[in-house]
């Protein structure tokens, strides 16, 4: 049992000179989050523009500075988070001086550069994504799958998307669900739900509070797939393909490209089926901070309808208030395997599994 009591945090900048500047006790509103379509960590953090060393901390720290965070727990202290600076803004009130920054972790690059990329048919999936960090310099620790894929072209995308897109097309090709985060100066390509240790969120113990949310308004419940336009422009229907009918008929379309046979076409309207065929389920998880928790990881829940295991699809780190907030998705295998009861009575819920695409600016 951890208690958040024993844990201790410490935030570390290098200064310009190579210094290692322990700026914990004039630091406030430290947090970290990773966000559910973000490839990147985001801290953030306030400190006292004290003088150090002769010098303003705003001169120490500034555009391009190494920010570390540790967490200490009993003897043990771990590296929880890394960035670099890319927001500064020193603010001046009444005589004091604060400065107010973000910074991100290795995985930032990857959302800002473009660049363009071909691999031939038969490629593996382990083949494209080294290339790709390979050539952008980006160390790694590869964890992930190794299917082979179709021809894949990029052109003038950002990395984070080539990454993503290859990832959806494991997803698609039943190799499982992947993705890639930083960890101590490393990419890590590892599957969602990898982590050894699960921790359980009870209400009677350790769940400050748990919301569901249940919406209807997505839904697709029949797909129709229509052939190539005749040159009146008229579509046939080729086939119909039913899911589940309990909210009526909210009917999507698929077109099926001359490219395209039609058993590829009843497979894109069937995954369609499996993506938005079900109420959509938002569920919010607010419990004391385990700073180790991280995006991708596997939890188990007990509160109120939020029970079973779940995947944690966002995570925002107070240190300030020693809290977290989870976004979590429903973890529909494990709680069949394991014949736990999810809290909704049968009602079936979408998997939630978006294209997590993240090129360009989401600030």
């Amino acid at each position: 049992m951890i208690s958040i009591k024993d844990i201790v945090y410490r935030v570390i900048c290098i200064s310009p000179d190579g210094e290692q500047i322990d700026i914990t006790s004039i630091t406030t509103n430290l947090g970290w989050e990773e966000g559910e379509k973000e490839l990147s960590v985001r801290i953030s953090l306030k400190v006292y523009n004290a003088i150090y060393n002769g010098k303003r901390v705003s001169q120490l720290i500034q555009p391009g500075t190494p920010i570390f965070v540790y967490a200490t727990v009993g003897a043990e202290q771990k590296e929880m988070v890394r960035g670099t600076v890319e927001k500064w803004a020193p603010t001046y009130t009444n005589g004091d001086s604060t400065l107010d920054i973000e910074a991100y972790d290795e995985m930032h690059p990857l959302r800002k550069n473009e660049d363009y990329a071909y691999f031939v048919d038969g490629v593996t999936t382990k083949t494209m994504i080294t290339q790709i960090l390979d050539k952008w310099g980006v160390p790694y620790d590869y964890k992930g799958p190794d299917i082979t894929h179709n021809k894949m072209v990029f052109k003038k995308s950002h990395i984070c998307d080539m990454l993503q897109k290859i990832f959806n097309d494991v997803k698609q090709k039943n190799g499982g669900i992947y993705f890639a985060r930083a960890r101590e100066g490393k990419v890590e390509i590892i599957a969602r739900g990898a982590n050894e240790d699960i921790y359980h969120f009870d209400e009677s113990d350790n769940t400050v509070s748990a919301k569901d949310s249940f919406d209807s308004g997505s839904i697709v419940t029949r797909v129709i797939i229509v052939g190539k336009s005749d040159k009146e422009g008229h579509q046939s229907v080729e086939a119909t393909v039913d899911g589940k009918m309990e909210y009526g008929v909210r009917q999507a379309i698929v077109e099926r490209e001359s490219s395209k046979t039609l058993e590829q076409a009843t497979d894109a309207a069937n995954q369609l089926l499996r993506e938005r065929g079900a109420l959509k389920r938002k569920t919010t998880l607010v419990a004391p901070d385990l700073p180790f928790l991280r995006k991708g990881d596997r939890i188990r829940v007990r509160a109120g309808t939020v029970l079973g295991y779940f995947f944690v699809k966002s995570v925002r780190h107070n240190a300030d208030d020693q809290k977290m907030t989870l976004d979590i998705d429903e973890d529909k295998e494990k709680n069949k395997e394991t014949e736990t009861d999810n809290g909704l009575g049968g009602i079936e819920t979408d998997a939630n599994e978006t294209d997590e695409s993240t090129g360009g600016e989401t600030e």
